[in-house]
């Protein structure tokens, strides 16, 4: 059975309730189904991920899983003075606060205008004081704890909370104090200082564990969430240099033959001064590349937790191992370039203009001038940007318009693909009202033109024709450009726009 989302997306607008009950029947009953008989694919970063972890459980360490949510007090104890800039660092974590709800007299003719014979008010009035109160779970367990005790159907229920109650519905997040973590190390210290007295000496422990970093921008090298490998050593007698004795020991067990360490310039607080490193290996084509930071944890902070023992501690960048081995040059391929499906907002975030100008006043007099005249019929020749050179947009043939017929139509991708679109043309409703837009082609143009204006570059422009991005002064994004060649996915954006700018 092959749905048609377009068509249960449109009868679900008009009728939710009916298309929930009707489109059950696509669903229910047997089908006609097998498993493959192929053996699954893995993905690479869980394939290193397990091999890793079984030579360390072989050199002794004990896993143990770390919890990702933590409080901001661990940080503000692990880091001290320098805390504020850390925690700008991470995502707190947001909850719905609970609303006091009433039964007004509104609220109930509302109610029993969709269940005629609701006489349970005094019961549903009770529900709400208990939700309040989070006697009641929220999410499914609260629609339950409706439909069971109110005797009212799913559909109801819903009803409920979405015409009646919107309260529900109009709830703003709230942050607590919470945090995921974006270091492991602050899910590290509360488990040491369980265990430091318990666990015989040396404890060795290590973790895979997701972290969180609220970077500015994903891109070759960093992710806003990453697996990664934490180890933990805590002993009286280790000091620093034997922690990279230790690391480079891992890492040459893993096949990497040369490997190299650098005191970091600016070291973390929860480190002892001196004994924070940075640890590089050879890539064969992109040279020397860090795949972990190791320390000592300063007895200062340690000390917070009443820790009386050194610890060390390495963050192998799990991602990082798996690129230098794999001759992988961009996180983002590894992570999610094996069967990822990418969403039309993220292929469109891929889509950038190539070439800007630093004034973007040139490119917005260019664009308007040629938005004046794009249909003045030839031979025409009109003056829009004068201030640091002089810009002129033309036409050099007789009875033919400035702009070309293509010229005003704008990019958007839909459904994976990547369009040219005319904006009012009835065919492309579609595409405009369920794409995402990227930019216009004035837009790219009107850059190219600004750019050369901005370089001091003098003579005459012309885009004739857009077939490809470049052709028009946009670039893709390399990874999002093999994810479409992979996908077989298609750029059609022809036509005609023959523009001329001549800078002088």
């Amino acid at each position: 059975m092959v749905f048609d989302p377009e068509k249960i997306k449109n009868n679900a607008k008009k009728d939710w309730e009916g298309e929930w009950k009707k489109t059950a029947e696509l669903v229910t009953g047997k089908g006609d189904f097998q498993l493959n008989q192929k053996k699954g694919s893995e993905h690479l970063l869980w394939k290193y991920a397990l091999n890793i972890r079984k030579a360390l459980l072989e050199l002794g360490f004990d896993e143990v899983v770390l919890n990702p949510i933590q409080s901001d007090e661990e940080i503000k104890k692990q880091y001290g003075p320098e805390a504020g800039a850390i925690m700008d660092r991470v995502y707190y974590i947001s909850t719905i606060p609970r609303p006091d709800i009433g039964l007004s007299n509104e609220k109930k003719e509302l109610i029993l205008k969709k269940i005629p014979d609701f006489k349970k008010f005094a019961e549903l009035q009770d529900i709400l004081k208990r939700y309040k109160r989070e006697e009641i779970e929220g999410g499914e367990d609260f629609t339950e704890i409706l439909v069971s005790e109110l005797n009212i159907s799913t559909s109801d229920s819903v009803y409920l909370i979405n015409e009646v109650f919107k309260e529900l519905t109009e709830l703003k997040p709230e942050a607590s104090n919470q945090t995921l973590i974006s270091h492991a190390t602050t899910a590290w210290f509360p488990i040491l200082a369980k265990l430091q007295d318990k666990k015989k000496h040396p404890i060795m422990l290590f973790s895979l564990v997701w972290r969180y970093r609220r970077e500015q921008k994903e891109d070759s090298r960093h992710l806003k969430a990453h697996l990664n490998l934490s180890l933990a050593i805590m002993d009286e007698n280790f000091r620093i240099e034997n922690g990279k004795k230790l690391t480079e020991a891992f890492f040459k067990k893993l096949g990497f033959k040369e490997v190299k360490f650098e005191v970091k310039p600016n070291q973390p607080t929860y480190y002892a001064p001196g004994t924070n490193f940075e640890v590089f290996v050879k890539h064969p084509k992109t040279g020397w590349l860090e795949v972990s930071e190791i320390g000592m944890y300063s007895p200062v902070s340690l000390a917070n937790y009443k820790i009386k023992y050194p610890v060390f501690n390495s963050g192998p960048g799990l991602g990082r191992i798996v690129m230098a081995l794999e001759n992988i040059e961009d996180i983002r391929e590894l992570y999610y370039s094996s069967g990822q499906e990418l969403s039309d907002e993220q292929i469109a975030a891929g889509i950038e203009i190539d070439k800007k100008p630093d004034n973007a006043d040139i490119t917005r007099a260019i664009k308007k001038g040629i938005i004046e005249h794009k249909d003045s019929l030839g031979i025409v020749k009109e003056k829009v940007y004068e201030k640091y050179s002089k810009v002129y947009v033309f036409e050099p043939e007789e009875g033919k318009k400035l702009l070309g017929p293509g010229g005003m139509n704008e990019i958007y991708v839909y459904q994976g693909n990547v369009l040219g679109v005319k904006p009012g043309d009835k065919k492309y409703e579609e595409i405009i009202e369920n794409g995402v837009k990227v930019c216009s082609f004035l837009d790219a143009i009107s850059n190219y033109f600004a750019y050369n204006t901005e370089k001091g570059n003098k003579g005459i422009l012309t885009v004739k024709y857009a077939d490809t991005l470049p052709s028009i002064n946009l670039k893709m994004d390399r990874i999002i450009s093999r994810y479409m060649t992979d996908k077989k996915k298609e750029i059609k954006i022809a036509a005609p726009i023959f523009v001329d700018v001549e800078i002088c």
